[in-house]
């Protein structure tokens, strides 16, 4: 499997090397990494870097990884390589869009293959979502975004105990822009109809809400989020995580190629 994402990145890279693109890179900590309602870092903060390239009306190609900063969870270390694409149905300058996206992710976790405080080791996860953006005032730059999206994962390799998982997320968010300073406000509600192990019942779901604030300094742009999930208590099985806060900062930069 390995072996076929590469040739698929390296034929990608091929197809596009002579058009322009955005290589993009960040690094910064979080308190909690969470996905999808459950935390993957067993309650302890992560260092996060990434590496983005974005090809010119074409799909970004990234390498993320996320190390926890106790060094005794080596074992929840996690790398990833994803090819995401995102596109707006109607011309840019129009108020409002369809926008359609999806990605492909495959994530490992390189240091213990057997571990006790995880039971997998590596996977697949596809996104496929719609988003209608609209802007509701130029002059303020508030845009308001409601949308679905649709995620599917499945372990790879032997076979551990683990079934494939469908999740439902449904969205809505406002961004406000005022010079270098970018706002949003989020509130997602998600569904999840599999599990990630077969001791997890299906159905559990939550709700979340996420600020975050990015600040473009020209040389780098600073950014930071607090975030909250409340599950839903009717969907609560056993092992699934409760009520959590979470926080993150990022510094970032972009060059153009």
């Amino acid at each position: 499997m390995k072996r076929c994402l590469l040739i698929a990145f390296i034929a990608i890279i091929s197809l596009q090397l002579g058009a322009q693109g955005t290589l993009s890179i960040d690094g910064g900590i979080t308190s909690n990494y969470l996905a999808h309602g459950r935390t993957l870092s067993n309650n302890q903060s992560c260092y996060q870097p990434g590496v983005y390239y974005t090809i010119e009306k074409g799909p970004t190609i990234m390498a993320w990884f996320s190390i926890p900063t106790d060094r005794y969870l080596s074992a929840l270390d996690e790398y990833d390589i994803i090819v995401d694409h995102s596109v707006n149905l109607f011309d840019a300058e129009q108020n409002w869009n369809i926008n359609v996206h999806g990605y492909v992710n495959y994530w490992f976790l390189p240091e213990n293959h057997e571990s006790d405080k995880q039971d997998y080791y590596q996977g697949m996860k596809y996104n496929a979502g719609i988003h209608l953006p609209v802007l509701v005032s130029e002059n303020s730059g508030l845009k308001i975004t409601t949308g679905y999206d649709f995620y599917y994962y499945h372990q790879l390799g032997r076979d551990m105990d683990i079934r494939a998982a469908g999740i439902h997320e449904f969205l809505i968010k406002f961004n406000k822009t005022y010079k270098k300073v970018s706002l949003e406000a989020k509130s997602v509600i998600s569904n999840n109809r599999g599990a990630v192990s077969n001791a997890i019942d299906p159905g559990w779901g939550f709700f979340s809400q996420h600020l975050s604030c990015s600040v473009d300094l020209k040389v780098i742009t600073l950014s930071s989020s607090v975030n909250y999930q409340r599950t839903l208590d009717a969907l609560i099985p056993t092992g699934m995580d409760k009520n959590l806060m979470w926080f993150s900062f990022n510094v970032g930069k972009s060059f153009s190629l």
